[in-house]
C-alpha cells in the first residue's frame, strides 16, 4: 500500500488570469506504508531541532518559508532555508517520489473557450487530477506486487466534491484512465494535522518555481533555491493528455448538455 499526499500550488480557484500566479500545480508525494512511520518520526524531529520552542498550531507552509510570515519572520533567512533543506532531506533518503503535472492558466482558459465557448470554466485542479493520477495509477503498476493507493489531501471545500467524483468515475472508466490500483474515495483532512502533508506543500512550492523557470520567468534567488532540493523526488510518465482533455469535454457535456 501507498499513501498518495496531494497538495496544490499557484491556487487561484477559477480566476485563470491571475498575473501572479500564472501556473497551477499539482503535486502527488507517494510514500509506501513501511516508510511511513519512520519519515512522520524523522519530519518530527528536525521540526523540534530547529524550532524546540514553537505554538501549538505550528504548521509548515513553503510560502511562509521563503516569504517569511507569522512565526518564521523571527528566523533568519539561512534558518529558514536550513529548515526546508532538512525537511527535502528526509524525503529523499527515504527515496520517496513525486509527481506533479503544471496547468498554464491562460493556456488552459484559451482551450476552454475554444471548447466549451466563454463562459464556461472548470477549475484547474480537476484537469490536473486525472493526468497526475493515471501517472500515479501507472507507477504502482510498475512496482514489485503492483502495491494498491490511497489519495489522501488537504481539506479543499470548492473542489473535493469534484475531485471524490472524478476519482470514483476513474475508478470504473474502461480504457488508458481506468485507475485499477487506486482504492476508496480518497481523503480530506486538516493539513495542520499531516506532517507528510506538509511535506508535500514543501514539494509542490518548488515545482511551481521549477515550472515557473521553464517558461521564462525570473525567479528570486530565494526561489531559485529550492528546485535543487525536488529535483531527485521527481517521477516522470508518460500522461494521458489527449484521453483526459476527451473525458474532461465528454464530463462537461454530460454536466451542460448544449454545450
Amino acid at each position: 500500500m501507498h499513501l498518495i499526499y496531494l497538495d496544490e500550488s499557484g491556487n487561484s480557484g477559477n480566476n485563470l488570469n491571475h498575473t501572479q500566479q500564472p501556473i497551477f500545480i499539482l503535486t502527488a508525494l507517494l510514500v509506501p506504508e513501511a516508510e511511513w512511520l519512520p519519515i512522520e518520526s524523522e519530519l518530527a524531529a528536525e521540526v523540534s531541532r530547529f524550532f524546540p520552542t514553537r505554538p501549538d498550531d505550528f504548521e509548515i507552509h513553503a510560502s511562509e518559508i521563503i516569504n517569511p510570515r507569522g512565526f518564521f519572520r523571527a528566523f533568519p533567512v539561512q534558518t529558514r532555508l536550513d529548515f526546508y533543506k532538512a525537511l527535502m532531506d528526509v524525503a529523499v533518503r527515504h527515496k520517496l517520489r513525486v509527481i506533479h503535472r503544471a496547468i498554464i492558466k491562460k493556456r488552459y482558459l484559451h482551450w476552454l473557450e475554444k471548447t466549451f465557448g466563454a463562459g464556461v470554466v472548470i477549475n484547474p485542479h480537476l484537469a490536473a487530477f486525472p493526468l497526475v493520477a493515471h501517472v500515479v495509477n501507472d507507477y504502482l503498476r510498475q512496482l514489485p506486487g503492483m502495491p494498491l493507493g490511497i489519495f489522501i489531501s488537504d481539506e479543499n471545500r470548492d473542489i473535493a466534491k469534484d475531485v471524490e467524483k472524478s476519482q470514483r468515475i476513474l475508478r470504473g472508466t474502461p480504457g488508458r484512465l481506468h485507475l485499477s490500483q487506486i482504492i476508496e474515495k480518497g481523503f480530506f483532512i486538516d493539513s495542520r494535522k499531516s506532517l507528510l502533508l506538509q511535506l508535500c506543500d514543501l514539494c509542490a512550492h518548488a515545482l511551481r518555481r521549477l515550472e515557473e523557470k521553464k517558461t521564462g520567468i525570473t525567479l528570486k534567488p530565494l526561489h531559485e533555491h529550492c528546485i535543487p532540493l525536488v529535483r531527485p523526488l521527481i517521477h516522470r510518465g508518460t500522461e494521458a493528455l489527449p484521453d483526459v482533455l476527451a473525458w474532461l469535454e465528454s464530463e462537461q457535456k454530460k454536466e451542460r448538455p448544449g454545450t
